[in-house]
């Protein structure tokens, strides 16, 4: 709906009944995760980019703290990613389900989605902040990276979804993504030898449909980044010329 990021002072854009709506901002990967659940679910919805520099007030209406992914629907309001994808994997049909239906196994992935976001996510923000000269940080990630391609060992799968990807896949993705794009930007080696499975791992991953729909080009991500790091916060640039990503 919104290609724009829309910030204070900005109208409210008209929600029609019946229309599942989500806040959004392209380079935000919270948001990403829900964006992604929502295409392989294949569940049709609107976006709305929202401007988290100078935010409009009737995003803050929705989520006091201002963050994004909000999910509107028929006067209903959820945010905070995992919830939201929680939210729409049980209320809305779609192609499938991406959420294991063994409460087990659904609370294993629970238990590896905490070890990501303690230690791969958290790290990642420090070490980009950083420009990688935050070593405690550079290890701790590393450490935790070390983990995940045990578990996927363990597993045995293609996917920690299994030979399909699901609601795990997707809500680790957006990083794993942003890793992907530092390794071919600033040439250096993440997935190397180390971490065999999950750079086999991520190279399937890139063939899958939701994370084509969601992918970030590595040019504005950059010129985010950089925006970012400045304290600018410029959301919105010119596309650049489509090129492969593999």
């Amino acid at each position: 709906m919104s290609e724009k990021h829309l910030a204070r002072g900005s109208a409210f854009p008209p929600l029609k009944d019946g229309t599942i709506r989500l806040y959004s901002m392209r380079y935000c990967p919270f948001a990403q995760r829900s964006r992604l659940a929502l295409a392989a679910r294949g569940i049709e919805y609107e976006t709305v980019n929202c401007d988290l520099k100078r935010k409009a007030e009737w995003l803050l209406e929705r989520n006091p703290k201002g963050l994004v992914p909000v999910l509107e629907h028929d006067g209903k309001v959820v945010f905070e990613s995992l919830v939201v994808n929680d939210y729409l994997d049980e209320v809305f049909p779609g192609k499938r389900t991406l959420n294991p239906k063994d409460p087990y196994q659904k609370a294993r992935d629970s238990l590896i989605i905490d070890l990501f976001s303690s230690q791969v996510s958290a790290n990642f923000i420090k070490v980009m902040r950083s420009h990688g000269e935050d070593v405690k940080s550079v290890n701790k990630l590393s450490a935790g990276l070390r983990k995940l391609e045990a578990e996927l060992k363990k597993r045995g799968t293609t996917y920690f979804g299994g030979s399909k990807p699901g609601m795990l896949d997707y809500n680790m993705w957006p990083w794993f993504e942003r890793l992907y794009q530092t390794e071919n930007i600033r040439s250096v080696i993440i997935f190397g030898e180390n971490l065999p499975l999950l750079k086999i791992y991520i190279e399937n991953m890139m063939l899958d449909e939701a994370v084509k729909a969601t992918w970030t080009p590595p040019e504005l991500m950059m010129k985010f980044s950089l925006s970012y790091s400045s304290g600018q916060f410029q959301y919105d640039f010119d596309e650049p010329v489509p090129q492969s990503k593999l």
